[in-house]
């Protein structure tokens, strides 16, 4: 039981220095996705510089077969495949968030990525997303340094 009740300690010491909780975090993760799915359905589209306050200026993003190494080429990118899809969503799978150094955030999950391409293609792919963010003064929310994405599996191959 102290073992169990020293780990609580912890995480609440930890709750008391750092500006975000661990649900804070994934209340974070969900909303990025969140905003990447009204960029392509509904009434109101979320435009590529909605997202500019959430990615550092040098974000480092590690895409399968796309790379980026700042702002200005997240939002190239975020031009680039919402120009492409017609509609898409996200399923996220239990995000683990742990703390790092210096005010700094992981979060670890999969995502079930599924989407309709305008050229009549469609994607199901299930990734591996870190994402590594930190706190700022200028914001409530954590904004993103780095972002990696590996597939994990392609849910159109049978078999």
């Amino acid at each position: 039981m102290k073992y169990q009740k020293a780990d609580y300690d912890k995480l609440i010491q930890q709750y008391a220095e750092r500006k975000f909780t661990k649900n804070d975090i994934k209340s974070f993760v969900y909303r990025v996705f969140s905003m990447y799915e009204r960029a392509t359905v509904g009434k109101v589209r979320v435009p590529a510089k909605a997202f500019a306050n959430l990615i550092d200026e040098n974000i480092q993003v590690d895409f399968p077969d796309y790379k980026i190494h700042s702002r200005q080429e997240f939002m190239e990118w975020h031009h680039w495949i919402h120009d492409l899809l017609l509609s898409d969503d996200h399923d996220i799978e239990s995000i683990e968030v742990s703390y790092l150094g210096e005010g700094k955030y992981a979060a670890e999950f999969d995502v079930r990525w599924r989407g309709d391409f305008k050229d009549g293609s469609v994607t199901d792919l299930t990734v591996v997303q870190r994402w590594v963010m930190y706190e700022s003064e200028q914001f409530d929310h954590p904004v993103i340094e780095s972002y990696v994405a590996v597939v994990k599996s392609n849910n159109l191959i049978s078999g």
